[in-house]
């Protein structure tokens, strides 16, 4: 289970000129994660923002614009980018949030789910231009989770990289 003294940063990231990943310090070498499937911080609460290639990506599963996006004049606006969000059930919870046999939470699109859903739990803070650092969410249930992987460097070398492309569309 999650230690809440630990700290929040996993790694250090320092890009270089062309904006790549020029040093990366990975600051917990044991941390694990592994998802719950509670869904009670992430997908019960609503949907992310969603960017352009979210929106041709779960366009790509089969579904309408009109059935999974909610207009951008009513998005939190948190992305800059964003184009809008993903429409809530009357429950709050995200359109595409549905239960499996045993009564697992699962998402109806994961291999086609947007970018702010592939990295939850984690976040990227700018504190240089050129550095950045990787953080995870604390409240998230599957940080350390005993079943978990440990987050190879590989791994947080590819979020690190969706999270520079989202920071530096702000």
């Amino acid at each position: 289970m999650f230690n809440k003294k630990m700290n929040d940063t996993l790694a250090i990231i320092t890009l270089n000129k062309n904006k790549k990943i020029s040093n990366l310090l990975v600051t917990q070498k044991q941390f694990r994660f592994k998802c719950k499937r509670c869904a009670d911080l992430c997908c019960k609460l609503g949907g992310p923002e969603l960017l352009e290639d979210d929106v041709k990506r779960i366009e790509a599963s089969g579904y309408f614009k009109k059935y999974f996006l909610l207009s951008e004049k009513m998005c939190r606006s948190g992305v800059t980018r964003a184009v809008g969000a993903l429409k809530t059930k009357d429950d709050g919870s995200c359109i595409f949030l549905t239960q499996n046999n045993q009564m697992e939470n699962i998402c109806s699109i994961y291999e086609f789910r947007p970018l702010l859903c592939r990295i939850y739990p984690f976040m990227i803070e700018s504190i240089k231009p050129d550095t950045f650092v990787l953080k995870f969410i604390p409240c998230c249930k599957g940080l350390n989770n005993p079943e978990g992987k440990i987050l190879a460097e590989k791994f947080l070398s590819i979020v690190s990289n969706e999270l520079i492309k989202l920071a530096d569309s702000n």
